[in-house]
């Protein structure tokens, strides 16, 4: 079910927000219309990665996306945000819920905005779960962007010494610690020659304020740990696929969206030099860029 609730009067451009429920599970969405021609708009659906809720696509790079004519839909994934949290009940290394599962709470966000189907755009683990989603529900897929994610065939896409160590290091549940480990990790995977400490810190204080959870965060991973490879999946794809990596990847290496781009028939590849495992502003208008382009083209 969804409940929309403007937060301003309207028209081209305006942004609401509600919620869609996939059985017992709640996920808070929010939907930036296109300030182009609405007529002519292209649903877009942004799929978030590990631990991050949807104000990680922060509203510049929305307003990008908006402004090359597409309506744009965030959520956040369940154990984040203001969506369901869950708990720690399972034992340790076992899966609360799938990739699978999340797939199927974007589709409860696609039917409660009212959208047959979108472009789907996952970074990271949306990526992942953008993935799954195009695998088993095809038709509600227009083109899956494939934003620095991997398949998760072993031996593609692997961290690096450094960035796995990070990985695997707990965040701590107290919010300036929190903080501060959030700003010491990014700087490990992020595009090297763009790194701003301020923009981290602010940005990760706008996520702390929409809702964070290190737990949360722990049940995700295990829910990409238990998910398997999807190449046999993404071998039978018949959907347009752009993927994008960037060359200064740590976190996810390039070979792993190379690898994607390799098994999906008609993939088309960019790798983009200089960019890491994160999405600065300055590169907001190059990312759009080759989005839009490909979605013109296809």
């Amino acid at each position: 079910m969804s409940t929309l609730k403007p937060s301003n009067t309207g028209g081209v451009g305006d942004t609401r927000d509600g919620t869609a429920s996939n059985g017992t599970v709640s996920l808070y969405y929010v939907i930036d219309h296109s300030t182009l021609d609405r007529a002519d708009a292209v649903p877009l659906l942004l799929i978030n990665g590990l631990g991050s809720p949807l104000v990680s696509y922060e509203p510049g790079l929305v307003a990008t996306l908006t402004g090359r004519g597409f309506d744009v839909v965030r959520f956040d994934n369940r154990d984040v945000g203001k969506s369901t949290r869950f708990d720690d009940h399972t034992e340790r290394g076992v899966a609360a819920y799938s990739i699978a599962d999340m797939a199927n709470d974007a589709v409860a966000v696609l039917d409660a905005v009212g959208w047959s189907e979108a472009v789907v755009v996952g970074q990271s683990m949306g990526g992942m779960i953008a993935q799954q989603l195009t695998i088993d529900h095809p038709a509600r897929v227009r083109a899956l962007v494939s934003l620095m994610s991997a398949s998760g065939e072993r031996g593609f896409g692997m961290p690096t010494k450094e960035a796995m160590a990070t990985l695997l290091t707990p965040a701590p549940a107290e919010p300036d610690a929190w903080l501060e480990h959030r700003v010491s990790s990014e700087k490990i995977w992020a595009s090297p020659d763009l790194w701003d400490e301020a923009w981290v810190r602010a940005k990760g204080k706008t996520l702390l304020d929409h809702g964070v959870d290190p737990a949360g965060t722990a049940r995700q991973f295990r829910s990409i740990q238990s998910s398997g490879s999807r190449d046999e999946g993404l071998a039978g794809v018949e959907t347009p696929t752009l993927v994008i990596h960037g060359s200064a990847d740590t976190l996810i290496q390039p070979d792993g969206g190379r690898h994607v781009a390799d098994v999906v028939p008609g993939a088309h590849y960019v790798e983009i030099e200089g960019m890491g495992h994160d999405l600065p502003p300055a590169l907001w208008g190059r990312v759009a860029g080759e989005i839009s382009e490909f979605i013109d083209q296809n």
